[in-house]
């Protein structure tokens, strides 16, 4: 029985959800009724229940505040808000303290039936997890002796006399038995998923989990022994004949997809080439850990199998600046989409070249060093660019995977570009308005023109043209009549002054043009618009 805790104001609904709910049939005891907030955090603190069933608005602590109380010292207790309130905010507190439910009142006994057998699935889901939990922290206590051990960590060395192996295989109770051996290593990559799911959970329970499923599959499939060593990390040395090969890759692909499946952590399986005899174990583990330095390149969530990967890798020369070029085209174009292809070719063109994770990462800080000389350093005046330049350059060492750099890579060149547009952005504007400021003071002048306009803010004329065409939606041309018609209209309508004298005022040295552009404008001419304002 789950025990629940009810609490309401109101000693109406208290009585109604406390007598009308079968609660025994649904797995449930009640083991009080509480009229507020307050009085309920006292009977938490006394026995904690497994639901809690709180109204929001109550006298000296509120439902929320409960809530609250439960979700930081109570992670095990549920809590169902039945409310009369309807609102977004509260709705929203909810969800931030993981509320299972929030019903609206008036609530239906049937209602609550069904609410109350939901939150029964989830917490025999999180007991059933709870004593799984429990016993694989019992397989754990009860792992391998640590002679067993020492002796499969030696096998992996060369470590161990030829003439004592059969002994020593009998003496541990190990099967390996066949013609060929091979060995292979288990790496979590990111074990957080994991982690994550269990407060209590440690990294060393994480690696006996990983170890316990590869364990299992490796039995059912009687493959060979599986064992930790090496920083807890899990090893197999596979026995068999001459189909062990492809065993061998159908283990390790079942063992990584039950990981995924089990404990939702991705992980790399480095596989080593087939051997003949127990003594030279040794050299399929030294090709499965030379299958892991590649997991750095290759990326993780496969079975990278030493025999795949190339003998005797020449060093090879990546472009970069080839690379930088390109990537530094798309971040002042302000091309996502070219900065991401860019990115992705450059890190392909180091896979392809097999180069090592040192020289990897060598390449990768050159190619932000090699972006950030590309630039105009007076676009990129802000310090936090400089900032974000410093901590990607630090974090490279820090990445299991060249695809996390190469993501961090693509996000650096975005907000380059953000800033480069945002920048250039600025200018325009202010180049826009200064002209605009110039139209304003000189207007009146009959020689001003697109080229007098660009010498003054020393600019080309089709530089200017589209800037100001972009933040005004007029041309220069367009702005300039559009002010002096403007003036002339106000002319005409607050003085007595003749049509050419206007014209001339306004920068027309000939009237009859004056005139002409006027009506254009208006749709009257100056002598029409004087006898309508007039």
């Amino acid at each position: 029985m789950y025990k629940v805790l009810l609490v309401d104001d109101e000693a109406l609904i208290r009585e109604a959800i406390s007598e009308n709910t079968r609660w025994n049939e649904l797995g449930y005891e009640l083991v009080g009724a509480c009229k507020n907030g307050k009085e309920a955090m006292d009977m938490i603190i006394q026995n904690p229940p497994d639901l809690l069933l709180t109204d929001i608005c109550m006298p000296h602590v509120d439902g929320m505040e409960l809530t609250k109380f439960v979700y930081e010292q109570y992670k095990d207790t549920k809590v169902v808000i039945i409310s009369g309130y309807d609102e977004f905010e509260y709705a929203k507190k909810a969800v931030k303290y993981q509320v299972v439910e929030y019903i609206l009142k008036p609530i239906t006994a049937f209602e609550l039936s069904e609410t109350l057998l939901k939150v029964k699935e989830a917490l025999d889901a999180e007991q059933l997890k709870k004593q799984n939990m429990k016993k694989i922290r019992g397989a754990y206590i009860s792992n391998l002796p640590l002679m067993r051990g020492r002796f499969l960590i030696g096998l992996l060395q060369g470590n161990v006399n030829e003439d004592t192996i059969e002994d020593k295989l009998l003496d541990y109770q190990i099967q390996l038995n066949g013609s060929q051996f091979m060995a292979a290593m288990v790496i979590g990559d990111d074990l957080s998923p994991f982690l994550s799911q269990e407060a209590e959970t440690k990294t060393d329970l994480a690696y006996f989990a990983i170890f316990n499923i590869a364990s299992e599959i490796m039995a059912s499939y009687g493959a060979g022994v599986t064992f930790q060593a090496f920083e807890e990390k899990t090893v197999m040395i596979f026995s068999g004949n001459g189909d062990l090969e492809e065993m061998a890759l159908r283990v390790c692909e079942e063992i990584q997809e039950a990981i995924l499946k089990f404990l939702k952590i991705e992980c790399t399986i480095g596989l080593g080439r087939a051997v003949n005899t127990l003594t030279q174990v040794y050299s399929s583990f030294n090709d499965t850990k030379k299958a892991m330095e590649y997991r750095f390149l290759l990326g993780g969530n496969q079975v990278i199998y030493a025999k795949n990967l190339r003998d005797n890798q020449e060093i090879q020369n990546v472009d970069v600046s080839k690379w930088a070029n390109q990537i530094v085209l798309a971040i002042k174009t302000n091309n996502e989409h070219e900065i991401r292809k860019y990115v992705l070719g450059f890190v392909q063109s180091l896979r392809e070249a097999y180069v090592t994770k040192n020289r990897s990462i060598f390449y990768v800080q050159n190619m932000v060093l090699s972006i950030m000389n590309e630039l105009d350093a007076s676009t990129l005046s802000e310090s936090d660019i400089f900032i974000e330049e410093r901590e990607l350059l630090n974090s490279i060492y820090e990445k299991e995977h060249l695809t996390d750099i190469a993501e961090d890579l693509i996000q650096f060149g975005k907000t380059l570009s953000h800033s480069m547009k945002d920048q250039k952005d600025s200018y325009c504007k202010k180049q826009a308005l200064q002209a605009l400021d110039y139209i304003d003071k000189n207007y009146g002048d009959s020689k001003i023109s697109l080229n007098s306009v660009c010498l003054h803010l020393a600019m080309s004329t089709s530089y200017f043209s589209s800037i100001f065409k972009n933040y005004t939606g007029e041309t220069f041309i367009e702005a300039l009549t559009k002010k002096r018609i403007d003036k002339a209209k106000s002319l005409i309508e607050n003085t007595a002054k003749k049509t050419y004298e206007i014209a001339e005022d306004v920068g027309y040295s000939d009237p009859h043009y004056f005139s002409i552009t006027f009506k254009k404008i208006t749709g009257m001419t100056p002598t029409e618009y004087a006898k309508k304002m007039r």
